[in-house]
């Protein structure tokens, strides 16, 4: 598939979908990852693996407001 089509599919994806849930951040806490509830900062899911919480936010529909977590992509902007 190619890079605009996958836009195009997401694009579609986002527009029937329904509001989001929750909004929730995502940030390193010690050696793991962290999503908290935002503005409320409650910790409610934690890995090792930012990539995967990300996944499973989108997957339940919430929004991540803040990420203070790289992509590895972006390394070479921080």
């Amino acid at each position: 598939m190619s890079q605009t089509s996958m836009f195009d599919a997401v694009k579609a994806f986002r527009k029937n979908a329904g509001p989001f849930r929750r909004q929730v951040t995502i940030r390193r806490d010690g050696e793991d990852f962290v999503v908290a509830f935002h503005p409320q900062d409650i910790v409610a899911l934690r890995h090792t693996e930012a990539s995967e919480l990300r996944r499973i936010c989108h997957s339940l529909r919430w929004e991540i407001v803040r990420d203070t977590v790289p992509e590895p992509d972006d390394l070479r902007s921080w």
